[in-house]
């Protein structure tokens, strides 16, 4: 059994016996995860987007509440919704839609939704600009020694230094995205505990930036670092339960644990050590951030009912099978040996974090009315 498999198994493992379900599986020590997200706010991908029409599971006829008429393709807004949930990504829909071949197809911009915790605005992941070649202000810290360049390619060396700025800049992201969901704990009346992990996740993501900013500087030949996050001025606060409860759901239980089985599959291949060590380190407190996400969205069902189950059952219902997480393109093979995943292979690691890890605990979560929920809760209680 590869180690990546193991680490899918041992994460859903974690994941159930949180919420209070048995499971089976081994525990693995080692290669976690990282994250690496492929675009920012300021890069959306314009691409073509299909999804089959009418629905398989509806008939040309349709079914239930009434006949889906194959010849028409469904709304923008509607579009954009199916393509969300087929694609873990954010999309605009330009065109109305064209019948090809059975699909209805559409023109579109996307942005991958990132792994780990975006800080979201209207649905967009916000980062910080990078800087480069003005020192690190701090933001170089080093593991014990820095990746191994004298041998690579100056193009790869130039892609190695692109991914892991991104890294960094969403790492960066994921520290004010955390002192948000601190407060809107806080504005919920959340429990101490919770509080407490959602600032010292913050923390955790400070360390993480730092590491993979020193890998970007290192790969690019010059410091690289973050300029002013862009707040603009404001940081929405939401008190609404449910609203919290739906969207640590798609942030963190879904977001969070796709980071965790790609980053288990970048370690995996990784073989520079230095590249490894920031992979491992990044990974035993991203753990720890996935949980936190279940674990609050498991107290917001207990405390908030119905109305909060049914937002989360919502997010979860919306992934239906086969969503991926979109690489935006076939992305460069040599990057795996050091530890980056693109393309591809992305989208396939992301496809098995769904089917062997999100679904079976968004299905322990939301079958647990009763005692499960509540067990699972009391952890935060």
């Amino acid at each position: 059994m590869n180690p990546a498999h193991v680490f899918r198994r041992s994460l859903a493992q974690r994941l159930f016996v949180l919420l209070a379900l048995p499971a089976a599986g081994a525990v693995v020590s080692g290669c976690f995860f990282s994250s690496s997200c492929p675009e920012t706010d300021d890069e959306p991908i314009a691409a073509e987007r299909c999804f089959t029409w009418p629905p398989e599971d509806t008939g040309a006829g349709g079914s239930g509440g009434g006949s889906v008429d194959p010849l028409v393709c469904p709304s923008r807004q509607d579009a954009a919704v199916r393509l969300n949930d087929q694609f873990f990504a954010a999309h605009t829909v330009k065109s109305d839609g064209t019948l090809k071949n059975g699909q209805c197809c559409y023109a579109t911009e996307f942005i991958p939704y990132c792994e780990g915790r975006p800080y979201l605005v209207d649905e967009r992941a916000r980062t910080a600009p990078a800087l480069h070649g003005r020192g690190d202000g701090g933001w170089g810290a080093k593991a014990s020694g820095g990746p191994d360049v004298s041998a690579i390619a100056p193009d790869l060396r130039a892609a190695l230094a692109a991914e892991w700025t991104r890294d960094a800049l969403f790492e960066h992201a994921s520290v004010a995205s955390f002192g948000r969901f601190a407060l809107e704990l806080l504005a919920a009346g959340a429990p101490a505990e919770l509080v407490e992990e959602a600032h010292r996740a913050a923390l955790d993501e400070v360390r993480h930036a730092r590491l993979c900013f020193a890998l970007a500087s290192a790969y690019a030949g010059e410091p690289v670092r973050p300029g002013a996050f862009p707040f603009e001025g404001a940081t929405e606060v939401v008190a609404d339960l449910a609203s919290i409860a739906a969207r640590t759901a798609k942030e963190g239980c879904i977001g969070e644990t796709i980071a965790a089985v790609i980053a288990a599959e970048q370690c995996a291949k990784a073989e520079d050590p230095a590249v490894a060590e920031v992979l491992a380190g990044i990974a035993a407190d991203e753990a720890q951030h996935a949980e936190l996400a279940w674990r609050t969205v498991a107290w917001a069902i207990r405390v908030g009912g119905e109305r909060v189950r049914a937002a989360v059952e919502e997010v979860f219902a919306g992934l239906g099978h086969g969503a991926v997480l979109d690489a935006g393109g076939a992305g460069d093979p040599r990057l795996a040996r050091h530890g980056r995943l693109a393309g591809a292979a992305l989208s396939e690691a992301a496809a098995r974090a769904m089917e062997e890890v999100v679904r079976p605990a968004a299905g322990m979560l939301l079958s647990a009315r009763g005692e499960g929920v509540a067990a699972a809760a009391s952890l935060s209680a």
